[in-house]
């Protein structure tokens, strides 16, 4: 969204995924009497009056120049009791006023880069500089950021930041990917006009964050984020990743408590069949990175982290159901020799089988007096793979009892 030209509007960049946690996050702390750090700016601290042209401040309110300023009692960070604010008045010349070098980035990351900036000019017309300046100058900010050598990454132009009749903050943020070579970048912010009347402003909650897009997982046979299984049945975990990795690569990571995680060996699809264990109950998630960034079992900003799901032992009372089978593979090459997939039972049941693709669709369904499955989808042969299925079915027992089960599992299709 741009909007430019309002008083009360600023304009972002949005990040439609999940924004991390702040990489930066300079809310300029209480202390009005420290400068910033050496090299975030090129203008001259004081810390004992109001700043002239080409110097900045540190406070917690503001009042200064009578009318011609807002009056400001309090910095923009939320529940920051004493917090200070950057307070800036132009220099005379148009050029870079703050400088912050970012560290320990990811290739192939999105990243947002944002500020609060307030116009401190009051809009009234005894504002005037002079006859040939009815009218002071709004500021107008440049959002660079930029390699350490220099060359230019992502670039966005505020636009003129009208006043405003009341002090008004306005948050600006721009977004860039992370290229393929280096793991720093330097954040500018660079005044496009000249100071001496008006081009005064301040500035607050200056943050740096990675912007990943929404990874989620479910399970096939339920929306619940918790399946009761028996013990060492198999259920599948689909994932669902948003854009923004061009190449994304996965690790499944597993947990008893949903606190400390471990790397699943060999989890590395975008899919995972769970087995269930069984004494303890588990957690489960998937972690992202784009292509080459590596994936750990700590939380980094270099990687996007799904919703947990949770697997929970079944009494085993309640699994000790009739016998049901089916096969773990078959042919169907017309042959005549296990050409479909049988299903055998043992009891008096009755049955539902649902065939799925990777993707959790239902490619087949039959029930007890039904068609076997000849590994056909839409009448055309489905390629050789893995493909999980589900069974539900009921037995009454010898009290007369109707019971329902289910079994989960997977059969190879060879041709």
């Amino acid at each position: 969204m741009l909007l430019t030209g309002l008083a009360f509007a600023g304009f972002s960049q949005t990040c439609n995924g999940v924004l991390g946690e702040a990489i930066i996050n300079e809310t300029f702390g209480t202390s009005v009497t420290r400068p910033l750090e050496s090299g975030e700016t090129t203008y001259r601290f004081v810390s004992d009056r109001c700043p002239g042209d080409g110097e900045y401040i540190l406070a917690n309110s503001s009042h200064c120049f009578g009318s011609t300023w807002h009056t400001i009692t309090e910095d923009h960070t939320e529940n920051d009791v004493g917090g200070a604010m950057l307070i800036v008045n132009a220099s005379h010349e148009a050029g870079e006023f703050y400088s912050h070098t970012v560290t320990g980035l990811c290739r192939g990351i999105t990243y947002e880069f944002s500020v609060w900036v307030l116009n401190l000019m009051n809009p009234v017309l005894a504002n005037g500089c002079n006859p040939i300046e009815p009218a002071p100058l709004d500021p107008n900010i440049t959002m660079k950021i930029e390699r350490p050598d220099g060359s230019v990454i992502q670039t966005i132009n505020t636009g003129s930041i009208g006043r405003s009749a009341t002090p008004t903050w306005l948050r600006y943020a721009v977004l860039f990917t992370m290229p393929d070579t280096g793991n720093s970048v330097v954040i500018k912010l660079v005044n496009n006009g000249p100071g001496g009347c008006g081009n005064d402003l301040s500035l607050d909650d200056i943050q740096f964050r990675p912007c990943h897009p929404v990874l989620a997982i479910r399970y096939t046979e339920t929306a619940s984020s918790t399946l009761e299984g028996c013990a060492n049945s198999k259920h599948l975990i689909q994932s669902d990743l948003g854009s923004g990795y061009e190449r994304p690569v996965y690790q499944w990571q597993e947990s008893t408590d949903g606190v400390k995680w471990s790397n699943i060996i060999h989890a590395t699809t975008d899919s995972y069949l769970v087995q269930v264990h069984e004494s303890e109950n588990r957690y489960y998630r998937l972690v992202c990175a784009p292509y080459p960034n590596a994936i750990t079992e700590q939380d980094t900003p270099c990687q996007s982290v799904s919703n947990p799901l949770m697997v929970t032992i079944r009494n085993p009372n309640d699994c000790r159901g009739p016998q049901i089978h089916i096969p773990d593979s078959f042919t169907p090459n017309n042959d005549g020799f296990n050409d479909v997939l049988n299903v055998y039972h043992f009891d008096n049941i009755i049955f539902e089988l649902r065939i799925f693709n990777r993707w959790g669709s239902v490619i087949f369904r039959t029930d007890t007096n039904g068609f076997r499955w000849d590994g056909t989808y839409l009448e055309k042969p489905c390629p050789e793979g893995i493909y999980p299925w589900k069974v539900t079915y009921r037995s009454t027992d010898t009290n007369q009892t109707e019971n329902d089960y289910f079994k989960t599992g997977q059969v190879l299709l060879v041709r």
